[in-house]
């Protein structure tokens, strides 16, 4: 929905985000599951990349990475960090090819086992991730990425408190966990928990600080709190950062948006300008950009982008057609065109309310 909770996705990161903070398991743990001898010398440099790539810095890692990818050929955890730098850069042939290498390496390496789950995750493959999750579980109990991500796999089933228990499970182990911490967040913010949501991402962000989506939920949740201060500076530190592997096509909306409620109006217009740029066939964004057209009385622009929303495809639910037939009325209202304003005030008069979106109708 957009309004007062802000667009969101559905999941989570979209392809390798999530993968990369995890590059802090290795910090003084590089040899638990690893072959010592095949990765005797590389720790150093791992750890460094691990620390690189939390940054964001890729070219940084890469660099790290070359020498031992030379020198230690046979060690699982340096193809593992191999893997994580090309899943964030989008080569997922490399990342596939690195994280089979990884597993194949040292196959008791619950860590491997973990962070493979968590990429095939990021591609979409539950039943392959929910294999590797079960593995590495099943090699250490205690596995906090493994518990991560079993976790997003049972909130992807609708098992809810199973979800949180086994992520909570995850942060107690292991307290700078990113990954978990972010699904807590969400279950959060979906929960409408946004004092949790908040904290949460917070420590997500501590992390991760170049983790555009996290920032985002972040402003979110600070906005649901009332604290419109804090909001602006999380989403004016995700428009920093936003780009790959974190980056998130919402944020110009979500920020347009709440620029709008600020009565910011020239500012709120440049995002969502940039939101349609970047979300063409979004129904959020034109209704959001139909919204600020009619608060700018720009009315032949407000019917433009609410009728393409209205003829807009919206699976996720994020805007209903019984706000667009409100919004639509009001605008034909202002242009004078009374037929078409009355046809749109009796959809919205006759349309049902679903009994979930209750609580998010948003009149214009």
């Amino acid at each position: 929905m957009t309004g007062a909770g802000g667009a969101r996705r559905t999941g989570g990161p979209a392809g390798a985000a999530l993968l990369v903070g995890a590059l802090l398991l290795v910090h003084g743990r590089l040899a638990q599951g690893a072959d010592s001898g095949a990765c005797a010398g590389a720790e150093p440099a791992v750890q460094s990349a691990a620390q690189a790539l939390d940054h964001g810095w890729w070219s940084d890692a890469e660099r790290l990475l070359q020498p031992v990818a030379a020198s230690h050929p046979g060690c699982g955890r340096v193809a593992l960090a191999l893997a994580r730098l090309q899943a964030a850069r989008g080569e997922r042939d490399e990342a596939d090819r690195l994280f089979a290498r990884a597993t194949a390496a040292d196959p008791g390496d619950a860590v491997a086992h973990a962070l493979s789950a968590q990429y095939w995750l990021s591609r979409d493959q539950p039943a392959r991730a929910d294999y590797e999750a079960a593995l590495a579980l099943s090699l250490d109990p205690e596995c906090a990425d493994a518990l991560a991500a079993k976790g997003r796999l049972l909130a992807g089933k609708g098992r809810v408190q199973e979800a949180r228990q086994v992520l909570e499970t995850a942060v107690r182990l292991d307290p700078d966990n990113a990954e978990a911490h972010y699904r807590l967040g969400i279950l959060a913010f979906r929960g409408k928990r946004p004092d949790v949501s908040a904290t949460s991402f917070e420590k997500v962000v501590a992390v991760r600080p170049v983790d555009a989506l996290a920032l985002d939920y972040l402003a979110l949740s600070r906005e649901a709190l009332g604290d419109g201060e804090a909001a602006e500076r999380a989403w004016r530190r995700a428009l920093d950062v936003n780009a790959p592997p974190f980056f998130d096509p919402l944020l110009e909306l979500n920020y347009g948006r709440f620029l709008r409620n600020e009565g910011r109006l020239e500012e709120s217009q440049a995002h969502l300008d940039r939101a349609a740029t970047l979300l063409p066939a979004h129904r959020g964004v034109r209704y959001e950009r139909a919204k600020l057209a009619l608060a700018r009385r720009d009315y032949p622009a407000a019917r433009e982008d609410g009728e393409r929303a209205l003829g807009t495809p919206d699976p996720e639910g994020l805007v209903l057609d019984l706000q667009l037939y409100y919004l639509l009325a009001t605008v034909y209202g202002r242009l004078g065109e009374t037929d078409l304003a009355r046809k749109y005030a009796d959809l919205a008069r006759t349309t049902p309310i679903p009994d979930q979106a209750q609580d998010r109708l948003d009149r214009p």
